[in-house]
């Protein structure tokens, strides 16, 4: 990926956290120092954009999942419930409480963000499975364990009810798999 497309990417990070939806692509090229014109050389429009930060905020998850699977001072349960919940270090700032935004206005980018959620659990369902043959968490069938999960994150992102209150979106996540996995603990 080219360094100007992924500036642009990161720039959106940072106005999305700062504005929510209420960015535009002058906010882009202010932020940057680039004309809007730059930033049509490398999305043909706003929902392209958004398409591919997603993308590339999702690739970022999934390197951050290695590095968790990979790590060796983390025991198996440990390392379920940071894979879990992992955000990148660069996502870390911003208020996912406010992707609800995309809900009504992108809906497309919305159900982008949740077929993401919903894909891609398999280092996470084989971490499962070890932990259960292990004994070190209960024989719960996969299937319940990840649509409790989904379920979760895709209601924390889908409602303003913590938005209000002084709970990140970090902190959420890290309650609901504290809760979670001291529920499936054998």
């Amino acid at each position: 990926m080219n360094t100007i497309r992924k500036s642009i990417m990161d720039a959106v990070v940072d106005l999305f956290n700062e504005k929510g939806m209420k960015f535009t692509m002058d906010d882009i090229s202010k932020k940057l120092h680039i004309s809007k014109k730059t930033i049509y050389k490398e999305f043909d429009d706003k929902d392209e954009l958004f398409y591919a930060t997603v993308d590339y905020g999702f690739a970022a998850i999934k390197q951050k999942e290695a590095e968790i699977i990979a790590d060796d001072s983390l025991d198996l349960i440990d390392k379920i419930a940071k894979v879990i919940v992992c955000l990148p270090d660069n996502y870390r700032n911003i208020d996912f409480r406010q992707v609800y935004q995309l809900r009504e206005k992108y809906p497309v980018v919305y159900s982008r963000i949740a077929g993401k959620i919903e894909t891609d659990w398999e280092e996470t369902e084989k971490l499962l499975s070890e932990a259960m043959d292990k004994g070190y968490i209960k024989n719960v069938p996969i299937p319940v364990i990840k649509l409790t999960i989904e379920g979760a994150i895709e209601k924390f992102l889908s409602t303003q009810e913590l938005a209000g209150t002084q709970v990140t979106y970090e902190q959420s996540l890290n309650s609901m798999i504290d809760i979670i996995m001291n529920g499936l603990r054998a």
